[in-house]
């Protein structure tokens, strides 16, 4: 397989390259964005975001933060003048402000009369009686009861389900949200809007036992450093959770990291997150997990938008539509972020070499379908493309990317039929460089270009059979990846370009999995599944062993509730192939070269959990303890290490003993204070290690002890919504062998925001991530990294339904 026909734009990266660099070094703050090649083929430019204008900007956010509502601003008549009152109105928002359309109110009148109506598409109600209470209640929300005062307008401030109460779909992949054992925490789209996060790995963060490979920000992270861990289980970059959006995979097929912006901030519904390995529905990227990102479904015509700008010339535009009729959908979503993003090296360390890690992307996605009472199928074209700057002038990689998928489905043989079809390309590029310890000037040393195509299908069926609902299922997956590398020597002084090396491979994966959820009584329920494997990975170059494992991964779970508390216990064995990244592809970090390895086998995790849930009227807590061990953990094992040069190679290094605790508390102090906090205590450990016996009882890398965060939300319609977020980190290790001078220290980073309903469907905020400006490590290569500065950002949000 040859990987010279690739997209043209991908032929001109030398160029590129020349122009980057020329560009680090003279452009300014107030820079404009290259334009590139966008979704459709079109081509678009977004507007600069200078400093002039973000103080414009902000200026114009203040005032209308600070300035009456509509409703508290208008003249009040005489009191003559004023007609007495015969009902009570009012309007339904979430945390954030949106609307909330067609949410049931039941208005009990001082006599005991009860009155039901429903939220209009701008979230307002008429009870047609004057009411003493109103009760609200919309699916996925707690129910809200406010007491009203005379005639005065009610405003009704939904929550979402806490985390006692909350079922998601991720866990059981089925048709129907049927109740599950695992243990599981969802992000609603309001909470995402309060929080400060600019990212969605950051907002993550705030979930018990989330890591990635680098603690960095993905705004300014190499992607292929994206790759997510749940609960210790780590050892290198590859990704142990499996990430879906609306059931397609987010994971890079070729590397199996994470593009965590694929999916436009304005069409994100929720984020379900299910922790412990779920590999007998999901196969072998669900070793630690899965996460899903669920977009807003076109049950109904709506827009949302957002536009922000902020520090490190940040602009940010995310818009997102539906529309409905007579059965027939239709959505549309586009996002573009630029930044001038912040530096990667510490200021002890930087150099006239060193630039900001700078990005700009687009992505964007539409969809069509049609839906009848038995049947259902969609459409949807989706693109993105991105290019970034890592931190010094000839650094940088670039992606492009395009996918199409098919679901559909229907009432069959008494149950529920769901088919899924996936195809996409991709164009990956990197280069990397040499930079001596003065830091002064760098050398180009091995660039790459990476061509992958994917396809996938799936099919599954769920029926209930009394108490027990079946689901059986299977996939099927083909991954082709041809790397071509060339590699720059010095010759006489010049910088000689050899190549290309090629690499690369085929992988396949076929599987059929079947899994029995049981409702023993109201409440007892087991969960018991499997799934088989076949997996085969054929490389390019002969020389290269032919890869061919088939495993099983069987899991079994029980969840017992009786009136406020509830226990569950979970256990599993699951699988994880090696991705042809690991096995064919090297990368550098710094002064570390990590190189691939065709020999790897697959690594096996065995794990159990379990777990009390215990909720009062106004809180609640979870506590889940968790053992897991991964044999033949594939880890970035270290052959040789000098002051200027680090050598690694991956390799099964026998075994990873990861156990640990996580605890969640949520607590709805009033209708308008509420206070969550999480906290994971983690041991991880190299254990057993024969084939590796220097890395024998060292901290698996990346993993801390203690992590854990807690936030504060005060929400008042009538005034503003205020939320703010604490999260910290315990050290831990950037390398296997544990060497004082990789030590990642301990950090805490504290986030505020605050939004303000200007007008029904028009939402001003402002955010400030990191407000102590905290320095703290992410990586150490072995230079120190540092990670997200102090950053603010203003901004409109615009809902419509």
């Amino acid at each position: 397989m040859k990987c010279r026909a690739r997209n043209p734009r991908m032929k001109s990266r030398p160029a590129l390259r020349t122009i980057i660099s020329s560009r680090a070094r003279d452009w300014g703050p107030s820079r404009s964005v290259r334009s590139g090649s966008g979704i459709g083929g079109m081509v678009y430019s977004l507007p600069s975001m200078n400093r002039q204008a973000c103080f414009v900007l902000a200026g114009l956010v203040s005032v209308l933060l600070v300035s009456p509502t509509p409703a508290l601003s208008q003249t009040t008549a005489p009191a003559a003048a004023q007609p007495v009152a015969t009902t009570t109105r009012g309007s339904v928002t979430d945390l954030s402000g949106g609307i909330i359309p067609d949410a049931e109110v039941v208005a009990t009148t001082a006599d005991g009369r009860k009155v039901t109506v429903r939220s209009d598409a701008g979230g307002n109600f008429n009870a047609g009686a004057l009411a003493a209470t109103v009760r609200v209640t919309s699916e996925g929300f707690e129910p809200a009861e406010v007491k009203v005062s005379g005639s005065e307008p009610v405003y009704v401030v939904l929550r979402p389900l806490n985390f006692a109460d909350t079922v998601v779909v991720t866990a059981t992949r089925g048709a129907e949200r049927l109740p599950s054992a695992a243990s599981a925490t969802v992000i609603t789209s309001a909470e995402l809007n309060n929080m400060a996060a600019g990212a969605l790995d950051d907002a993550l963060r705030a979930t018990p036992g989330f890591t990635l490979f680098r603690r960095s920000s993905s705004r300014v992270a190499n992607p292929t450093t994206q790759g997510v861990t749940l609960r210790g289980v780590s050892g290198s970059g590859a990704s142990r959770t499996l990430v879906l959006a609306d059931g397609v995979p987010l994971n890079d097929p070729f590397g199996s990291w994470v593009y965590w912006n694929r999916v436009p901030q304005a069409a994100v519904d929720r984020v379900e997150v299910v922790r412990g390995a779920t590999g007998d529905l999901y196969g072998a990227g669900a070793l630690g997990g899965v996460i899903q990102v669920l977009t807003v479904q076109p049950t109904r015509s709506r827009a949302r938008a957002t536009f922000e700008g902020g520090s490190h010339d940040t602009f940010r535009g995310s818009l997102f539509g539906a529309a409905e009729r007579d059965g027939w959908s239709a959505t549309g979503a586009y996002e573009g972020v630029r930044t001038d993003g912040a530096f990667l090296v510490a200021p002890e360390s930087r150099g006239a070499v060193d630039t900001k890690a700078e990005s700009d992307y687009q992505t964007g996605f539409a969809s069509a379908g049609r839906r009848r009472d038995s049947w259902h199928v969609t459409l949807r074209g989706s693109a993105y493309t991105e290019e970034r700057g890592n931190g010094t002038p000839v650094q940088v990689n670039s992606t492009d990317w395009q996918q199409f998928s098919a679901e559909g489905g229907g009432l069959i043989g008494g149950g529920v039929l769901q088919l899924q079809a996936v195809g996409s390309s991709q164009d990956y590029y990197q280069t990397f460089s040499f930079v001596p310890a003065s830091r002064a000037t760098e050398r180009l040393t091995f660039e790459q270009f990476i061509d992958t195509s994917h396809a996938m299908v799936n099919g599954q069926w769920t029926r209930p059979f009394g108490r027990v609902t079946m689901i059986v299922g299977g996939d099927y997956r083909r991954t082709e990846s041809a790397q071509d590398e060339f590699r720059y020597v010095l010759v006489t002084g010049v910088n000689t370009k050899g190549g290309p090396f090629i690499s690369g491979g085929t992988e396949t994966v076929g599987a059929v999995y079947a899994r029995a959820n049981i409702a023993a009584s109201d409440s007892l329920t087991f969960e018991v599944g499997a799934r088989g494997d076949l997996w085969n990975s054929t490389p390019i170059n002969p020389a290269d062993p032919v890869k061919d494992v088939n495993f099983i991964s069987p899991r079994g779970a029980v969840a017992w509730r009786s009136g406020r508390f509830q226990v569950q216990a979970a256990a599993y064995h699951a699988n994880r192939t090696p991705s042809l990244n690991e096995l064919y592809r090297r990368f550098a970090a710094g002064t570390a070269i990590t190189n691939a390895n065709p020999l790897l086998a697959p690594e096996t995790l065995t794990g159990v959990e379990g777990g009390v849930l215990t909720q009062f009227a106004r809180a609640s807590f979870r506590a889940t303890a968790f053992f897991n061990h991964l044999d033949g953990a594939i880890a970035n094992v270290t052959l040789s290490q000098t002051p200027t040069a680090t050598v690694r190679q991956r390799q099964n290094s026998d075994s990873i003993r990861a156990t640990g605790v996580e605890m969640e508390f949520d607590s709805r102090w009033s209708n308008a204070f509420s206070f969550n906090a999480q906290m994971v205590l983690t041991s991880s450990h190299f254990r057993g290690s024969v084939a590796t016996p220097v890395l024998e009882g060292n901290t698996v890398p990346q993993v801390p002890t203690v992590q854990g965060g807690f936030g504060v939300t005060w929400a008042e319609p009538r005034w503003f919504t205020a939320a703010t977020q604490v999260r910290f980190s315990g050290e831990s290790f950037d390398d296997d062998l544990n060497t004082e001078s990789f030590i990642l220290r301990p950090y805490a980073v504290w986030d505020v925001s605050a939004n303000r309903a200007i007008t029904r469907g028009l939402n001003a905020f402002v955010a400030v991530e990191n407000i102590l400006d905290t320095e703290y490590d992410t990586a150490r290569t072995p230079l120190r990294q540092i990670g997200w500065p102090r950053t603010v950002r203003v901004g409109a949000r615009v809902s419509w339904q």
